[in-house]
């Protein structure tokens, strides 16, 4: 114990007193400290445009989104499979990638990335993610399919 450790414990207890920290405070530090740390590994692609084809009679309810950072793009086909069911078509370069996984709520799917291409056949309408693993470690935003 150092000379000053008394002088700091008396002032921790006088502003403990007179100016207490709000109860859940130090929980909701260390969820919030959590949280900003989980995509750390990922770099973060950036939303560069989003398209809709216009759907008529026969139309095919196909949405064009487009992510990238750096030197890696990613394009993705959305299609409408039925109200609720989704398949996506994607396209990436420049990232070498090799496996893409797929998030929606607590439900995960992966892919292989052959080639550049990677596809997503049947998913449930609703907010997505993609990460992407190979050379670099890639992630979108959420978005909606």
């Amino acid at each position: 114990m150092t000379e000053r450790d008394p002088i700091f414990t008396d002032l921790r207890a006088m502003y403990e007193d007179l100016d207490p920290p709000p109860a859940h405070l130090a929980d909701a530090m260390i969820a919030a400290i959590a949280a900003e740390n989980l995509d750390a590994d990922y770099e973060l692609l950036s939303l560069l445009g989003r398209s809709t084809e216009l759907v008529g009679t026969r139309g095919s309810g196909v949405i064009t989104i487009e992510f990238s950072h750096d030197e890696t793009s990613i394009l993705l086909r959305v299609a409408e499979v039925d109200e609720t069911t989704r398949r996506v078509d994607g396209w990436v370069t420049g990232a070498g990638a090799s496996h893409a996984r797929l998030t929606a709520g607590d439900q995960t799917w992966t892919a292989d990335v052959t080639d550049g291409r990677f596809e997503f056949e049947s998913l449930p309408a609703g907010l997505i993610r993609i990460y992407f693993s190979g050379d670099t470690e890639l992630a979108t935003p959420t978005f909606e399919i």
